[in-house]
């Protein structure tokens, strides 16, 4: 029986049972605390909801087998992403050949905010989702991290192997972008 106490804080450390000064990874709370948005994200990045179920599991498995690992992690929310976000780009590779994921993962194509959400009957609401559509992969993929899953620019940049500046600079961009386009439609 494990006796030791689970910090329930933020951050990386309630992921852990303390135990003899050993830190335990918890995957059911690691699951608690991020598996809906890493669904949704592998939705997003895939554009299939079974890719992502797939994907997601082998992310798990992942985190299972980084246990020794986690004593290292600083931000946990950063590195769950970033592990997904890589073992979608392995998906990808293995399903279309190396050299079509390359191109897809480059492009973004598979991406889509339809895989990720239900339709919106708002109909603003779905005209700004179409919008976010068109904006380029890297620029989409930064307003998605940042607004439905609320990433900060530094846990982006880690997740997506860019710096925090990058990755408020494509937001910056996306969302001019995405102002300008609403602003054309009215």
């Amino acid at each position: 029986m494990n006796s030791g106490k689970i910090d329930k804080s933020g951050g990386g450390k309630g992921l852990y049972r303390q135990e003899e000064k050993r830190r335990l990874l918890k995957l059911e709370e690691l699951y608690e605390r991020h598996g809906e948005n890493l669904y949704r994200y592998l939705s997003f990045r895939l554009g299939s909801a079974e890719d992502a179920e797939d994907v997601l599991q082998e992310a798990f498995c992942r985190f299972a087998r980084y246990a020794l690992r986690w004593r290292l992690v600083r931000n946990s929310k950063a590195f769950v992403f970033r592990t997904a976000r890589n073992e979608a780009n392995r998906f990808l590779r293995r399903k279309l050949g190396r050299r079509e994921g390359e191109r897809m993962i480059l492009s973004g194509a598979a991406s889509g905010f339809a895989a990720a959400f239900v339709a919106p009957e708002e109909p603003s609401l779905a005209m700004l989702l179409s919008q976010i559509e068109k904006l380029p992969a890297e620029q989409k993929e930064i307003v998605f991290l940042k607004v439905f899953d609320g990433l900060t620019f530094k846990e982006i940049g880690s997740a997506c192997g860019i710096s925090a500046n990058t990755a408020a600079s494509r937001y910056r961009y996306g969302l001019a972008k995405l102002r300008q386009a609403v602003e054309g439609k009215r």
